[in-house]
């Protein structure tokens, strides 16, 4: 079997580190082909790591499609309110699609999405990776052979972890629902997937409390300036602050994140001229920061949902309680 030739938009931390990364280890099954990038450093490293030809290395995927390309799929990993309009140009083009989630931030767009899908004969997939994990399988499966009895409650935490709250969600991409999408959507809608493939049913009623109760304002320290790097007075007790975060020895992520220049002037250069250097209290975020969701099922499945950016460690923990058995799983 040919291995799959794949377009990547987007060439971020996603689209390098996880899609192309695969198809560098598997090579057998997938090849980049095509990479459509605005940033010439991170489009450079796919047509260098990938050996993709020139002319299908562009700073605008639009440039991808304006023929049919000799390419069979499309991976779309830009940024969330970016995948409408790629999504279908890859329908209109019948390209195998694989969408990183969320599909699209707004419901009109989703029913746009839906009625030009109507006559798509390829396959259209969102990155709802959670349910194809070990650990999800595994924990369906003992669902489905009766292990529990009757399923009749599910609790599911995700803990973000404090610092992934404030690089992806106070100072990063996905920091307003304005430019990206509720937290919800941008970061738990995973979570939701994993609810609704484990009751097994419909969802008939749900209710959702949540807000920004923390990184505020008001909650600055007196006198903390408006970037870390401003000699501020609470560097030593603050856990967000910056130089803590992306000065050290890591270099992975988050770090590689913020800046291709990963010395150490680089990293300080990004710091002081980027998203990442700002205060966690002078951000123009406004995505919840703890949130608590219940939800009722078809089959009568109760299930509560808890998200959290007030947590040391970044996973999940499941609680199942059933009729014959509890299950509880950490998904680290």
């Amino acid at each position: 079997m040919e291995p799959i030739r794949v377009a990547l938009l987007g060439a971020g931390s996603r689209g390098t580190h996880v899609y192309a990364a695969y198809a560098k280890a598997h090579p057998q099954e997938m090849r980049i082909v095509a990479v459509a990038e605005p940033d010439d450093v991170k489009r450079q490293h796919i047509v260098e790591e990938h050996a993709v030809k020139t002319a299908y290395a562009v700073k605008d995927w639009h440039d991808l499609f304006v023929v049919k390309q000799d390419f069979d799929a499309v991976v779309i990993a830009t940024q969330d309110t970016m995948h409408r309009d790629a999504i279908l140009a890859a329908i209109e083009k019948q390209y195998h699609i694989l969408c990183e989630k969320p599909i699209v931030t707004t419901l009109e767009d989703s029913k746009t999405i839906a009625r030009a899908s109507q006559n798509f004969s390829k396959v259209f997939v969102i990155s709802h990776v959670l349910r194809y994990s070990p650990f999800f399988t595994r924990v369906k499966k003992l669902i489905a052979q009766g292990e529990l009895g009757r399923l009749i409650g599910i609790e599911l935490d995700e803990c973000v972890g404090h610092i992934h709250m404030s690089h992806s969600f106070v100072r990063g991409h996905w920091n307003n629902s304005n430019t990206s999408a509720p937290m919800i959507l941008a970061k738990s809608c995973h979570d939701m997937d994993i609810l609704l493939y484990l009751a097994g049913a419909d969802c008939t009623s749900l209710s959702s409390y949540g807000d920004l109760y923390h990184f505020r304002q008001e909650n600055a320290p007196e006198g903390a300036p408006l970037r870390c790097t401003d000699n501020c007075p609470h560097y030593e007790a603050c856990p967000y602050a910056a130089q803590k975060i992306y000065l050290g020895k890591n270099t992975a992520w988050p770090v590689d994140v913020i800046t291709t220049d990963l010395s150490v002037e680089g990293r300080l250069k990004a710091l002081q001229q980027g998203p990442w250097g700002r205060c966690v209290y002078h951000c123009d975020n406004n995505v919840v920061d703890h949130q608590t969701v219940n939800a009722q099922f078809a089959n009568g499945v109760i299930a509560t949902f808890t998200m959290s950016g007030f947590t040391m460690t970044t996973h999940r923990g499941l609680r199942l309680m059933g009729t014959q058995a509890e299950l509880i799983g950490d998904m680290e």
